[in-house]
């Protein structure tokens, strides 16, 4: 579909694939956009059965591209004399309430995805694997909630299905510390259902596609829309509207000067460097 989004189509079975491996595919907002396109052409397509959503590269996805983001959302630091005019409150809910109909989107796919994780799979990446059907981890996968450590603290998009998955006290460290946890500790917490060795992980994922391809069409689309309504009877099509407006708010915080700023210490000592200066902040 682009450089950045592959799409195979393989008889019953769509491969949907994050190609920017030397970010470990992390999403600028564009291509989360083509990627609910791809998801939403497969749905479309009466021959496909099962969507499987998998990285190209050393990780599954390693969150959004932060400097994307900042700059989409006004943020990024100037580095000349005139400071960028910061965006307004309304333009902001419009950019998040579409990022939050995105996420939806992989909840509300009429029919079954299966996430092929390995590598980073933090931010945008964990979502997506919480929000899907099933998920399969290769065992050496780092799995974290790192992004909350940016000043969101808990304040995420879809915390109902969070708290029914892990718990609403496990949710809460998840969040809170967003610290690294490898396969089977995210098998264990019931976010994959399998967590198997690197070489076992596409056979495993083809053969439950090809598995599950076996059921008739109506009947997958059938079950996943009542598995829908099972979830919206659990508050999971509201979380998202929530979701928006605590992201709209999240990221428009005052630090104070003895609080850990991403933004102003990005503009000091880029990208890379600020990152590994959150991580050790927290772990102090």
């Amino acid at each position: 579909m682009t450089d950045s989004v592959i799409v195979e189509k393989d008889g019953s079975i769509a491969r949907l694939i994050l190609n920017r491996p030397e970010k470990h595919n992390a999403l600028r907002f564009d291509d989360l956009d083509k990627l609910v396109e791809a998801l939403h052409s497969a749905e479309d397509d009466d021959d496909i059965k099962v969507i499987i959503l998998k990285g190209n590269g050393p990780s599954f996805c390693a969150g959004h591209d932060y400097n994307d983001a900042l700059r989409l959302y006004g943020l990024d630091a100037a580095r000349s004399e005139a400071k960028p005019r910061r965006p307004s409150i309304r333009s902001r809910l419009l950019r998040d309430r579409k990022l939050g109909m995105n996420y939806m989107a992989f909840q509300n796919s009429m029919k079954p995805i299966i996430a092929q994780v390995h590598g980073h799979c933090t931010g945008v990446g964990m979502y997506i694997v919480e929000l899907v059907d099933l998920a399969i981890a290769e065992d050496g996968t780092r799995f974290s909630h790192a992004e909350q450590r940016l000043g969101l603290a808990g304040n995420t998009w879809h915390m109902n299905s969070q708290i029914l998955m892990y718990g609403a006290k496990k949710a809460r460290e998840l969040m809170l510390l967003g610290d690294e946890f490898n396969g089977p500790a995210a098998e264990a917490l019931g976010l994959v259902n399998r967590s198997v060795p690197a070489e076992q992980l596409e056979d495993t994922v083809e053969d439950w596609a090809q598995r599950i391809s076996r059921h008739a069409r109506d009947a997958l689309v059938t079950g996943k829309a009542m598995h829908q309504m099972a979830m919206e009877n659990l508050g999971a099509a509201e979380q998202f509207g929530r979701g928006y407006v605590g992201h709209t708010l999240g990221t428009s915080l005052r630090l104070e000067p003895d609080e850990f700023n991403f933004v102003r210490e990005r503009s000091l000592e880029g990208t890379t460097a600020t990152f590994k200066e959150r991580d050790k902040h927290f772990k102090n």
